[in-house]
């Protein structure tokens, strides 16, 4: 005789199997995760997919760069920023005084004879009434004046002679970009160097470590940051007329994955910015789910060239369970582009299981409370 079982027996067997069967089936579907394990990415290395390297003080000291970086020896090797040299562009002024009563040049009551403002054409030229074109670019201010005395000598007997820079000079250099007052400046007695010119724009110093100051001069460019002019004087280069200057932030990141305290985007602050550098300014490695074995740094994969296949990406790994790996890992540097992971421990794996099978068959039960209420077993029922 098949035993009657009533309803509510039958929906919280039910409800009760489906929790099991949720729980159960957990252990054989794949738990959301950051990424890869320390085993995954062992296997990624044996299949040649990325080469992984533990990090090594040969390794640490090959990504550094050195703490101060220097102009090339094209740009300090200008022994004289020449200043006083003359060139296109530059105003001229000439005055003449006559001793021996002639007038060949009309005079004032004084007895002055003004010839005028010139400026020296871009031929490098300068032209005088009277006394015809000179060849002005590249002399001094005494040379020209001997010149023009030479040349009035056959004309008159005898003259003083006063040649003197008027209006705008011809020496001048571009100073631009994140500065407080950009614009084009004289080189002259006072502004040689390119920390004078620099002091006059006045860069923003937020952070001179990372104010990148290129100069442009005859085609060619080179670039220090601001602080390596600080720290060696042959940095602060003699100015050439022609010479464009650019102050520019260096905005540098690197990306900051898995189990972090904060993922991201990191800013690179400094030069030799490094790995446990960019661990704390994302607030570490997360305590209930980090595998501190398992700290990688990807580096990008180098193109082909000639028709080579690209290069297999990089990938060093950091153990920061043993002391003398922390300590490597706060000397080595990272650069724009690339990125830590930092993998889930395993046991994080296993506590999410548990947590989902405790989820589950807390569902169960609530499902079954449920039935329960609705019609317990000791429900009397009475007939009408």
């Amino acid at each position: 005789m098949q035993e009657h079982v009533p309803a509510w027996g039958r929906r919280r067997k039910a409800a009760l199997l489906l929790a099991v069967l949720a729980a159960l089936s957990l252990a054989g579907c794949q738990l959301p995760r950051s990424g890869p394990m320390l085993g995954e990415m062992t296997s990624a290395h044996g299949d040649k997919d990325v080469v992984v390297m533990p990090v090594s003080p040969e390794l640490v000291r090959a990504s550094r760069v050195p703490d101060v970086a220097d102009f090339p020896a094209y740009y300090r090797d200008l022994t004289q920023a020449g200043f006083d040299r003359l060139v296109p562009g530059d105003g001229i002024n000439v005055t003449v005084w006559e001793r021996d009563g002639l007038g060949v040049f009309a005079a004032d009551a004084a007895g002055v004879s003004n010839l005028g403002n010139h400026v020296i054409d871009p031929k490098g030229t300068l032209y005088l009434p009277m006394l015809g074109r000179f060849r002005a670019a590249g002399l001094t201010l005494a040379e020209l004046h001997d010149a023009v005395v030479a040349r009035l000598s056959k004309l008159v007997v005898a003259s003083d002679v006063s040649v003197t820079r008027v209006g705008e000079r011809g020496q001048m250099v571009t100073v631009q970009g994140n500065l407080t007052k950009p614009g084009m400046y004289p080189i002259t007695q006072t502004v040689q160097r390119l920390s004078s010119a620099l002091a006059l724009a006045a860069p923003v110093q937020e952070n001179p470590e990372q104010l990148v100051i290129t100069l442009r001069r005859d085609n060619r460019t080179a670039s220090v940051r601001l602080s390596d002019i600080y720290r060696n004087q042959e940095n602060d280069i003699l100015l050439r007329a022609g010479d464009v200057i650019t102050a520019h932030d260096a905005r540098e990141h690197l990306t900051v994955l898995g189990a972090a305290g904060n993922q991201g985007r990191v800013a690179i602050s400094k030069r030799n910015y490094s790995v446990l550098d960019a661990l704390a300014d994302a607030r570490g490695l997360d305590d209930s789910t980090a595998d501190p074995r398992s700290v990688f740094l990807f580096t990008p994969a180098k193109a082909g060239v000639d028709g080579k296949p690209d290069t297999v990406p990089v990938v060093y790994q950091f153990d920061l369970t043993r002391p003398e790996q922390v300590a490597m890992a706060r000397q080595f540097a990272v650069r724009e582009g690339e990125a830590i992971y930092i993998s889930d421990a395993p046991f994080t794996q296993v506590q999410k299981v548990l947590s989902a099978f405790r989820f589950s068959m807390s569902a169960g039960f609530s499902a079954t409370r449920a039935i329960d209420g609705g019609s317990s077993p000791n429900t009397s029922v009475v007939p009408e």
